[in-house]
């Protein structure tokens, strides 16, 4: 139920919390798992938050049990308005989220830990005082923003053909923007590349080549000189993790954009000395909303440019970050979050909704949804499973 006629409180606490774990289809047949978050109040106001798209945790994968004791000492007893003190609690058990992180994946099991909470503590403010949480965070600027759709590395020769065929689908439904991470297999890339542009022509942009910090910065101008005909705009994690000098070497010798994951204010900063990107490519899996804000603000102090970047979440994760977007003054490029189009499957009544190439930000109280106790039911499974297939490039051969 959402609570836009309970009267006004500034003083809610947290008095249970509840952890479900799921796993959720792609369209590629992928499966992500998921932690989802229930913090019921003193207020009979429940809010939701997702610990998302887990699986490239695998060797190292996060106790659900831990993580719920964990979560029990911040949050239980505490007033969720207090959402910069929930914080600092969080730091003083997690020091290094957001204050020094990874480069590539560009989140750790902390700071995606540190914006579930988060996400929840925000949704129940919302609820309560009867408002969209952007309306928290100074109000809204744009009501949607433009998305682009990711396909992973084509591994052998039968994934150009299936890839282009679920792209067919998405063009279909009006998506026109995608993404393409190559690296896995050069020649397959050129395969998919060449097949994609001979079947979509101009009809569909390609927003980014994503090389997912496997590379050195000569290996990525090599590449980048063999595909940029294939024309696209921008050059994602081009470089070795913290190769800043190499980066910005990089950026120098090419004609599109560079666009790195910021995941820490050390990192950013690192970056803007470095001269190392064009481009910072911001998630709320920093650290949460109240953390990623502070990274747009650096670039805009730097005059670089934004996207919102994503894990891929759910609609409860993504409607987090759809909330951010709304409120930020410039966004320079089309965001990643595309989770409620890339599953299957979702714990919502009513998933987050698009239209073509835009993400439609909700206006519902607080993050804008509600359970749907059947869906999560039939989606509720270990976080841990090996013999099956997950997304991305080197994470585990499907």
């Amino acid at each position: 139920m959402l609570h836009a006629d309970l009267p006004a409180r500034d003083v809610i606490r947290v008095t249970r919390v509840t952890l479900h774990t799921l796993r959720t289809r792609r369209r590629t047949g992928a499966i992500s798992s998921h932690i989802l978050l229930e913090l019921e109040t003193d207020a009979g106001i429940t809010g939701l938050g997702e610990i998302s798209d887990l699986d490239c945790y695998r060797m190292y994968m996060p106790d659900p049990v831990a993580v719920k004791v964990g979560i029990e000492k911040v949050a239980l007893g505490q007033n969720a308005f207090q959402i910069a003190a929930l914080h600092e609690r969080l730091l003083g058990y997690m020091p290094v989220y957001f204050r020094s992180a990874n480069t590539y994946p560009p989140f750790t099991p902390a700071s995606q830990i540190a914006a579930g909470v988060e996400m929840a503590f925000y949704d129940i403010v919302g609820k309560a005082l009867g408002t969209p949480v952007y309306n928290l965070l100074g109000g809204k600027v744009r009501d949607a923003f433009e998305i682009t759709y990711p396909v992973f590395q084509a591994k052998r020769e039968s994934d150009t053909e299936r890839y282009l065929g679920y792209t067919a689908e998405l063009v279909a439904e009006g998506v026109n923007r995608f993404r393409y991470y190559v690296g896995v297999d050069l020649d397959q890339d050129e395969r998919f590349l060449r097949a994609f542009r001979d079947r979509f022509g101009r009809s569909v942009e390609l927003k980014a080549l994503d090389f997912q910090g496997h590379f050195h910065w000569r290996d990525t101008l090599r590449i980048y000189e063999r595909f940029k005909d294939y024309r696209f705009e921008l050059i994602e994690s081009p470089s070795l993790a913290d190769d800043y000098e190499g980066m910005a070497e990089l950026r120098r010798h090419v004609d599109v954009d560079i666009s790195e994951h910021i995941s820490s204010q050390v990192q950013a900063m690192r970056m803007i000395r470095a001269g190392a990107v064009d481009v910072f490519n911001i998630t709320i899996q920093s650290g949460g909303i109240y953390q990623a804000r502070k990274l747009f603000d650096l670039a805009e102090a730097a005059g670089l440019k934004c996207l919102i970047s994503t894990t891929q979440e759910m609609s409860i994760g993504t409607a987090a970050g759809a909330h951010l977007a709304a409120v930020v003054p410039r966004l320079h490029y089309a965001g990643d979050p595309v989770g409620p189009l890339l599953y299957t499957e979702d714990v919502v009544r009513e998933k987050l909704r698009y239209e073509g190439t835009r993400l439609i930000v909700p206006d519902r109280p607080g993050l804008g949804f509600e359970l749907d106790r059947d869906r999560l039911e039939a989606l509720r499974g270990p976080l841990l499973e090996w013999d099956r297939p997950a997304h991305g490039a080197n994470y585990v051969a499907d």
